[in-house]
């Protein structure tokens, strides 16, 4: 499957920010079991707290009063360092920074596992740039204003206080070593992983496409103590092939601001929008910091749910089987 299907659908659910109270949303979320070989691309339901008809298929209730054994930090940093550039020689690395705070134990890149059919024109308008800046060849440059406001995790000592459901524990007991379905049914039935923690907050982001050529300057311009000037030049249309819209993960109001506030006149005599107008513009960072959505998943991860099992032997097979079945897909996708 084409790697630009395989992100899609997180893509989508990212836009889609549902907006719940952090506190809430911990109760509901943390600890629940989710299975990443089906369900995980359903990932909306599953990070957003949505009590809908459909969140029982995608999250399972697995551990007794998970809430209890919750904190929620706060993570708000000084909004006026949170501009970055990253460099992404293809498009496997764009993915990789986008889902940076995503993690999924037994796989270094979760997206490849929030698979769905999604088109080619789909996932290139979530990034901004037109479908033809996915093709093959392009390199990619990534200005992120990442802002998390809270996290909300599980007690460091989680899996020794916190219980598992007896129904569940039962069916731990009774698995027997070396039956390598009542493994694979077990996670059809109550999952794989439990949602071990998350960060609410948003990310504003704007992806900007270049031939090999130009992007191999900028690169070498930067690790060469790149100017200021020269770098709001290599990142202006007159090195880029796409500069890609400026996107919010989970802010329509952020993006009509840009439009106004974050456009730049470039050597060519024309205007641009860039996100990298921000750098050293406080006044304007404290502008996009109030439109910035606060209740948007920036982060997440997942933690092998046999981490509950007593029996050294039988939690090793469980994780075994469960790893053989997670780098398949990965192969298979």
């Amino acid at each position: 499957m084409d790697a630009l299907a395989v992100a899609a659908v997180l893509l989508l659910a990212l836009r889609a920010a549902v907006c719940v109270d952090a506190a809430a949303a911990a109760n509901v979320d943390i600890g629940r079991g989710v299975d990443v070989l089906q369900r995980f691309g359903i990932i909306g339901d599953v990070l957003y707290g949505d009590v809908s008809n459909t969140k029982e298929s995608v999250t399972h209730d697995i551990i007794d009063g998970a809430d209890r054994f919750t904190e929620v930090l706060n993570v708000t940093k000084n909004h006026t360092n949170l501009l970055n550039i990253t460099f992404c020689p293809d498009l496997d690395c764009l993915f990789d920074v986008y889902f940076d705070g995503f993690q999924v134990d037994l796989t270094d890149k979760p997206w490849k596992l929030l698979t769905t059919s999604r088109s080619r024109h789909i996932v290139s308008e979530r990034f901004g740039v037109p479908d033809i800046a996915m093709g093959f060849g392009q390199k990619f440059v990534i200005v992120s204003f990442r802002r998390p406001v809270k996290r909300i995790k599980t007690f460091d000592n989680f899996t020794q206080v916190a219980e598992l459901k007896s129904t569940i524990s039962d069916k731990f007991k009774c698995m027997s070593i070396g039956i390598e379905s009542m493994v694979t049914d077990f996670i059809t039935e109550h999952g794989s992983h439990y949602i071990d923690e998350y960060t609410l907050g948003d990310t504003v982001f704007q992806v900007l496409v270049y031939l090999p050529v130009f992007y191999n300057k900028f690169y070498k311009c930067v690790l060469n103590n790149c100017s200021e000037s020269d770098t709001v030049l290599l990142l202006s249309p007159l090195y880029t092939e796409y500069q890609g819209h400026v996107m919010s993960v989970g802010s329509n109001a952020v993006e009509k601001w840009v439009d106004t506030n974050l456009q730049v006149e470039s050597k060519l005599g024309q205007s641009y929008i860039s996100l990298y107008a921000l750098k050293n513009r406080p006044e304007l960072c404290n502008e996009i910091v109030a439109l910035m959505d606060e209740q948007s998943v920036v982060g997440l991860h997942l933690k092998v749910v046999s981490t509950f099992l007593a029996e050294p032997i039988k939690r090793k097979w469980f994780t075994e089987v469960l790893d053989n079945h997670v780098k398949l897909r990965e192969v298979n996708l």
